[in-house]
């Protein structure tokens, strides 16, 4: 179905584009609209026999180079560009680093939620938050160069730790989490330097991420014990933040309260918040 797909998608979009687009003469003998397949070859860079074979949907090695000349000469959306690798099953090979900006509304929906709630990025960077998380997690309080991380965090700071009755089954699920995303952005660089720093501050780290553990993107129950809150039952709801190229690359985490006591605590602390929300003048 992919090879019947690609054939598909890949004629479509030579037939798209015009010669004068991709700055090539129309000529008197042009009988179709759209690029020839020896033109998108010579454009790509890539022979003209190897190109039809693609098209074709023949079973041959393609380079993640290759294909991102193709989307070139093709002059493909990065929506377009994005799919075309998946059809291919490719990495691209230009991901940047963290260019992806939350959108602006994320914000507006975090501070409407009343129960704690906050984003991070694919490497686990806290992108953005609202009140009720803030007083949970204490955000901005740790320092260095991870200070921003929540994996990093969790493992040296010592305030959240104790948040975490059952630190090993939450530390699990978050290694395993992470442990997907840094396989679906295996360009990304700060992986590497986030597992190296703490290959070497935590032993426990080491032996946690030695155990390969994986965990999907689904919601899970999770106990927490916290000064102001106080004995906690929550269910942790994640939802992925995809960008315009159709890469997930950030997670909203919704909690919600798994008991009546965890559901009081919320609308206390939300009540205190309230109150010391400054008012604003008419």
């Amino acid at each position: 179905m992919q090879r019947t797909e690609l054939k598909a998608f890949l004629r479509a979009r030579r037939a798209a584009l015009m010669p004068e687009a991709a700055g090539l003469p129309r000529g008197p003998r042009r009988l179709t609209p759209g690029l020839r397949r020896e033109e998108v070859a010579t454009l790509a860079e890539v022979g003209v026999t190897w190109y039809t074979w693609l098209e074709q949907g023949r079973a041959i090695n393609v380079s993640a180079a290759a294909l991102q000349r193709i989307a070139r000469a093709l002059a493909l959306s990065p929506t377009d560009e994005a799919y075309l690798f998946a059809l291919m099953g490719l990495s691209r090979t230009d991901v940047p680093e963290h260019h992806f900006h939350l959108p602006a509304v994320m914000h507006d929906v975090l501070d409407l939620y009343q129960a704690p709630a906050f984003v991070l990025d694919a490497v686990f960077n806290v992108l953005a938050w609202n009140r009720m998380a803030e007083c949970l997690y204490d955000f901005g309080e740790f320092s260095g160069p991870f200070a921003d991380n929540h994996l990093w965090n969790a493992f040296m700071n010592p305030a959240r730790r104790r948040l975490y009755p059952d630190f090993e089954d939450g530390a699990l699920n978050l290694l395993g989490m992470f442990r997907m995303n840094q396989a679906a952005h295996p360009d990304d660089a700060r992986f590497g330097r986030l597992i190296e720093a703490l290959d070497a501050a935590s032993p426990e780290f080491v032996e946690l991420w030695q155990r390969c553990h994986t965990a999907p993107l689904s919601a899970i129950t999770v106990p927490f014990l916290h000064p102001e809150f106080g004995d906690l039952s929550i269910h942790s709801m994640r939802l992925p933040i995809r960008d315009s190229d159709h890469v997930d690359r950030a997670t909203a985490f919704f909690f919600a309260p798994a008991n009546a006591e965890t559901a009081a605590s919320f609308a206390r602390v939300a009540r205190r918040l309230a109150q010391e929300q400054p008012v604003q003048a008419a």
